[in-house]
């Protein structure tokens, strides 16, 4: 069967298949190349692309406020793989993945229940996106290099995880869009790590290649990072998220494109 065949199926039994988005998808395609890329468009952009996925999804009899209908579009659009992708419905989990798209906020915040994301304030400030997300996931807004703001985030975390049995929680602890070879461990931010043992949450990396209509896009589960201390942290999961990209083949991994400001070294950007 060929990709353009595959089928996908919403959670009310609906299938379809990407000749059925076939003008959706070369519409968002526009869109990105209109905004300068996946990783580099303004909120306010993020929330027009958001709402002709949503339109996409209500002209395929699915509900846009439904996390599997929206992830399955998704899935369709970009051609997920999901490798070692485990029962993380049942759990308590931090995801922790790496960051190369504007997109990586709703591919976390709808892969699986009871998400928490934490993201940067603009994207809980705009109400064109939010009336949109807050029907999928919960939020949580992050200002970089506010230490108030840290501890607001680490509160919310811990007031998600003890809302349920199972819950998840996404941090994007590079802070910032950003190459993995262009992070260092000092660019890792350590809350998770700190919020996972007040949570007893296990820390699950995540490697993700950058979203593509052209070409599957790959996303890697790895093995629980188990550290002594947050000093070890970004080390940890600095390996872990090599060790992933390394192991997707047939093709090896695709390198994100990012623009230059998503380019620069982590410690020398004005966010």
């Amino acid at each position: 069967m060929s990709e353009t065949e595959k089928k996908y199926t919403g959670k009310n039994g609906i299938s379809f298949t990407r000749t059925d988005i076939a003008e959706e998808i070369k519409g968002i395609d526009a869109y990105t190349k209109e905004y300068g890329g996946v990783d580099s468009y303004t909120t306010d952009q993020a929330a027009t692309i958001c709402e002709l996925i949503w339109h996409t999804i209500q002209k395929l009899g699915l509900d846009p406020t439904k996390r599997e209908d929206f992830f399955e579009t998704l899935k369709c659009i970009f051609r997920f793989e999901l490798i070692n992708f485990r029962g993380y419905e049942h759990g308590r989990f931090l995801l922790a993945p790496n960051h190369v798209s504007e997109f990586d906020g709703l591919i976390f915040g709808t892969i699986i229940p009871d998400m928490l994301v934490v993201a940067k304030s603009d994207w809980i400030q705009n109400p064109r996106l939010n009336c949109m997300i807050e029907k999928l996931f919960a939020l949580t807004a992050v200002i970089r290099k506010d230490n108030a703001s840290g501890m607001n985030v680490l509160r919310s975390c811990i007031e998600h995880f003890n809302g349920t049995e199972n819950a998840a929680v996404t941090i994007f602890v590079q802070q910032t869009i950003a190459d993995i070879d262009r992070t260092i461990a000092a660019d890792v931010a350590s809350g998770a790590y700190h919020i996972a043992r007040k949570a007893s949450a296990e820390i699950i990396p995540v490697y993700c290649e950058q979203v593509s209509t052209k070409a599957p896009t790959r996303i890697v589960f790895g093995d629980p990072i188990h550290c002594e201390d947050k000093d070890a942290f970004g080390e940890e999961w600095l390996k872990s998220e090599r060790a992933m990209r390394d192991s997707i083949s047939s093709p090896a991994a695709r390198p994100p494109i990012l623009c230059e400001k998503h380019r620069k070294p982590i410690s020398e950007r004005e966010f």
